[in-house]
């Protein structure tokens, strides 16, 4: 029970058996490395979105912690079938999925699903067990063929996609998971007070900001238009900031646009009121009948303004082709998107690509890549690596051209020089996405608004935060509900515990988190100069827009070292303080980092 205390659940959880049952010299593909599906303490539960999962391993992409969340049903499953963790270890010598129902569970043969994707995979399998409220999270062919930023996916289009934990899952030859349960609810300590608090507070404080109102009324295309004045749309590579036809993308003009020409069907996760996720089908153009997933504001933008592409319906149709091959959209594209501008500058040319024409705007090119990536299939092969890694291999000037951040792992689809908060996130982030927001929050102690550009005010304000969006993780609910009232996430806990539990504590819990997964990275080789850091491509300036000129690169060792300080870690090394591990009680990790526990 203090267990759980200490870390709640989900992504805490996790943390805690990854760096116990992880140590230095076990590396991504290694049999003794972890995959560990976590359901959160409120998954499954009345809150909304409490149907989200997060993944731990050790990530093939920055060889350092990964922790990535996907959303749709698989928690609340995982938890009904009576699974709180799943932790994989070893490797088989065949392919083989996980059947996890009703309190069993047992391996399958998996090996006639090879070669699937992973919306194929998911049907056939809820087929062969019998059961179409199965939840499934497998790998496609990305996985199957260790593409380093494969992705593990599930419920048609929900994806936990950060730093190639479906290659890690893809090398132990573990094809799916699937789980179901015949209870349709889990065990609280106050039922008919979470269920107030879900449709009462907790709901209405998620409608009450700008990320739940703008979900709730038109998506997450709602951020297409503060983004954009503010240059931070990732487009053509980060080589402008300019996109003529931007307002298209606009929530009130997009949305519209799904709901009349492109029969938009709404399809809501686990226990969500909001249902922003939708089914669609084209009705126009060279892919009408084309069936998918309405694509998110970043897929959006990846397969939209980033390669240059002004054709929603393409859109849809890449965005849909990269979930089914079973890929990190964010690596992806940004990949390709390298490509495309070594293309256009002849640091490579006709005999690199295999004879295909990767020029801006190509959407058919594109979607060759795309395959070809994740079949590892002639250039696909070289893209398949990562931004980093493939820049180095084509050589030249590409390295100057790739955008990638630590060592090696795509950004969120944004161009973030015009928003340093979050571009600080992710260059000094433990888990390979944000786990810091640099904003006003009087919650956390922010209490005055922070500048875009703020050298001094973005690492104070980071450390703050850290411990609040890292817990996030913890609860298995979807990110989207969480950024109302600190208040409504400790009732929860209240409610789902029992617990006499604080604000304090709860912000606790991250601190712990934050300092456990920074560790783990230094036990793994984190060299902060080398790894805190950002590519030239996203250190420079942009040439235009609203950003132009500006460059975070200048700044950036200076920050970190503020915000090492903030966060009571050594000033150069990064490495947590003992004090500060004391004070948190893991007494066991400062006798790691200081020699004296291994």
């Amino acid at each position: 029970m203090q267990v759980l205390r200490q870390y709640l659940g989900g992504n805490g959880l996790g943390l805690k058996f990854i760096y116990d049952e992880v140590p230095p010299g076990v590396e991504p593909y290694d049999a003794e490395n972890r995959l560990i599906f976590a359901s959160g303490l409120l998954s499954g539960t009345s809150i909304p979105g409490s149907g989200t999962y997060s993944i731990i391993t050790r990530g093939p992409m920055t060889n350092l912690l990964a922790s990535s969340q996907a959303n749709g049903f698989f928690a609340a499953r995982m938890r009904f079938a009576g699974f709180d963790l799943i932790i994989i270890q070893g490797t088989s010598t065949e392919w083989k999925y996980l059947w996890i129902h009703d309190g069993e569970a047992e391996l399958r043969p998996a090996a006639h699903l090879v070669g699937l994707d992973t919306w194929e995979t998911e049907d056939h399998i809820k087929n062969e067990v019998g059961q179409k409220r199965a939840a499934v999270a497998c790998v496609g062919p990305a996985g199957e063929n260790l593409v380093r930023f494969a992705a593990i996916c599930g419920d048609h289009g929900h994806v936990a996609s950060t730093n190639g934990c479906g290659a890690v899952m893809g090398s132990k030859k573990l094809k799916a998971i699937a789980v179901f349960g015949e209870r349709s609810a889990v065990n609280v300590w106050d039922p008919e007070r979470l269920r107030a608090l879900a449709r009462g507070e907790f709901l209405k404080g998620a409608e009450g900001v700008f990320t739940g109102a703008t979900v709730k009324s038109v998506g997450t295309h709602g951020w297409f238009s503060p983004n954009y004045k503010i240059g931070n749309i990732a487009v053509k590579n980060y080589t402008t900031n300019v996109w003529p036809t931007i307002d298209n993308l606009y929530g009130d003009n997009i949305r519209p646009v799904f709901e009349s020409e492109f029969e938009r069907k709404p399809r809501p996760c686990w226990a969500c009121p909001w249902a922003h996720c939708s089914d669609v089908k084209i009705t126009k153009g060279p892919l009408a009948g084309y069936k998918g997933e309405e694509p998110e504001f970043e897929t959006l933008t990846a397969w939209n303004p980033n390669v240059g592409v002004d054709d929603v319906a393409w859109a849809v149709m890449l965005h849909n082709l990269t979930d089914r091959m079973g890929m990190d959209a964010k690596e992806c594209t940004f990949a390709i998107s390298m490509a495309m501008e070594c293309y256009e500058k002849g640091v490579i040319g006709s005999t690199e690509t295999g004879g295909l024409r990767p020029t801006w705007g190509n959407a058919a090119a594109v979607a060759h890549l795309i395959e070809d990536i994740a079949h590892r299939r002639g250039f696909g092969d070289t893209l398949a690596e990562g931004v980093m890694r493939a820049s180095a291999s084509i050589g030249g000037s590409a390295p100057d051209c790739a955008v990638y951040y630590k060592r090696g792992i795509a950004p969120h689809i944004l161009d973030f020089r015009g928003k340093w908060g979050s571009l600080f996130s992710l260059a000094t982030s433990d888990g390979g996405s944000f786990w810091a927001s640099p904003v006003q929050d009087p919650d956390v102690g922010n209490m005055e608004p922070i500048p875009l550009f703020g050298a001094e005010e973005i690492p104070r304000a980071a450390a703050r935060s850290v411990r609040r969006n890292i817990v996030y993780d913890t609860t298995g609910v979807c990110l989207f509900f969480l950024h109302g009232p600190l208040a409504s996430i400790v009732e929860a806990v209240r409610a789902a515990t029992g617990w006499d539990f604080s604000k304090n504590e709860l912000l606790e819990v991250g601190e712990r988190m934050a300092n456990v997964a920074r560790s783990f990275n230094i036990r793994h080789g984190l060299d902060p100069d080398k790894d805190d850091t950002v590519s030239p491509r996203v250190a420079s300036p942009p040439v235009d827009g609203p950003a132009k000129g500006k460059s975070v690169g200048r700044v950036l060792a200076q920050m970190k070292r503020a915000y090492y300080r903030e966060m009571g870690w050594d000033e150069k090394t990064s490495k947590p303080l003992p004090e500060t591990l004391h004070r948190l009680g893991l007494d066991q990790v400062a006798k790691d980092l200081s020699g004296r526990g291994e």
